[in-house]
């Protein structure tokens, strides 16, 4: 009987071991499983560095690299400077890729990092008002007609003054709106003899009928707006989102009588310039201009059209000067030149001479860079999206994102 009991005891006493020994292995796996993540974690942080210190040397060093000649040694130029064609394509107003390239060439283990870097796309909002532009309504207009608004669509909206519901121009009410949301002063905006603004006084009415909680109550900020979703507090744009996001405009409506628009929030950014990077644009952007759309026949965009398509071909037409033949397009140095480059290409288009108000050619003081630093280390990634300006021969941020949603791969 004792020696049973001792026996079961010995087995119990085993078992219990073994359960520990387990659990010790278990634990130093996990940890050296950990250690191991930390350790190519901190690598792949690294490698961050490693891509924001590629961006900086390109932008703060491509507006004084010397242009493309017909007689030049480039390979003496790039023994000189190694990232000559990087910063030569920023310098014409170009996107440029570094890598992804080895951080340690001797050590296929040590990672990669790839580095994109182009002109900011978006028209800087903060400029597009009454202060900022004598064409700020008439680029308005253009942008929310191209984008699926009929000139003449109305809607029902609350008046803010005598609690009733009136018809509006909806694409007067929205630029009027947005006007009195950022402009200093506490005047409702007229357009074609029609009050169709709104001031803090409007929003104040309209929250007290609606008995809005306070912390959900938003007022005009008279004075620039920070971020593009605050658009969507605005009277107009909060009645009807679509126009930011895209979408039917009248889905209560028939089906063969439904407007869809396409949305305009990815048309602007708040920093940077409101006039349009002609070397890499978007055909939405060149829309905006004065001098490509015909100022006295804006419903016009036929011919619109026409001189867009005109200038996005002609850039693919090698000019009547001396250029690198190795490009697949060449960027256009300034106005006279887009002009002249335009009118070789043929056809009808018609730049207006205003249209030089509107276009850059290259990045200047007010230009911001997008950068996109990718990381790859045994498999582990990271992302860092961010914009940055030069100053004073510095790059400094105003945006740093890390593993943006839609770009993690962990």
């Amino acid at each position: 009987m004792r020696r049973g009991s001792a026996l079961l005891m010995a087995l119990w006493i085993i078992a219990i071991l073994s359960v520990m020994v387990l659990s010790f292995a278990n634990e130093a796996h996990l940890q050296t499983g950990i250690n191991v993540y930390v350790r190519e974690r901190n690598r792949v942080n690294r490698l961050v560095d490693a891509g924001s210190i590629l961006a900086e040397v390109v932008i703060s060093d491509y507006a004084n690299v010397s242009e493309w000649a017909e007689d030049e040694d480039l390979d003496k130029l790039m023994e000189d400077d190694r990232w000559l064609r990087e910063k030569r394509q920023l310098k014409e107003g170009r996107p440029c890729v570094i890598g992804p390239i080895l951080v340690d060439e001797e050590n296929p283990e040590s990672g990669t990092v790839k580095v994109s870097i182009r002109i900011t796309r978006g028209l800087n909002i903060n400029e597009m008002t009454p202060d900022g532009d004598t064409n700020w309504r008439l680029r308005w207009e253009m942008l929310l007609k191209s984008h699926g608004i009929p000139e003449d669509y109305e809607v029902e909206a609350y008046d803010g003054q005598h609690h009733t519901r009136s018809k509006y121009n909806l694409i007067n009410l929205l630029i009027a709106s947005f006007a009195d949301w950022v402009d200093a002063d506490d005047n409702p905006t007229v357009i074609d003899g029609e009050e169709c603004g709104a001031e803090a006084h409007w929003y104040e009415e309209e929250y007290e009928d609606n008995k809005v909680e306070d912390e959900f109550k938003r007022y005009p900020r008279n004075g620039s707006i920070p971020d593009i979703r605050e658009l969507s507090y605005i009277r107009g744009f909060r009645d009807f989102p679509v126009v930011l996001t895209g979408g039917v405009l009248n889905p209560e409506d028939d089906p063969k009588d439904q407007i869809s628009v396409r949305g305009i929030a990815d048309m602007f950014n708040t920093l940077g310039s409101a006039k349009v990077y002609v070397n890499d644009c978007t055909r939405d952007e060149l829309m905006t201009v004065p001098g490509i759309f015909n100022e006295e026949d804006e419903e016009d965009l036929e011919k619109t059209t026409e001189n867009i398509d005109a200038i996005l071909a002609a850039k693919s037409e090698e000019p009547d000067y001396d250029v690198d033949e190795t490009q697949s397009w060449w960027q256009y140095k300034d106005f006279n030149d887009l002009q002249q480059r335009v009118l070789d290409y043929g056809g009808d288009a018609q730049i207006g001479t205003e249209a030089g108000n509107y276009l850059l050619f290259k990045p200047d003081d007010s230009t911001i860079f997008e950068i996109t630093i990718e990381c790859e280390s045994l498999g582990m990634t990271r992302t860092v999206k961010a914009k940055a300006y030069l100053k004073d021969k510095d790059v400094r941020y105003v945006e740093w994102e890390e593993d943006p949603v839609g770009d993690r791969k962990e």
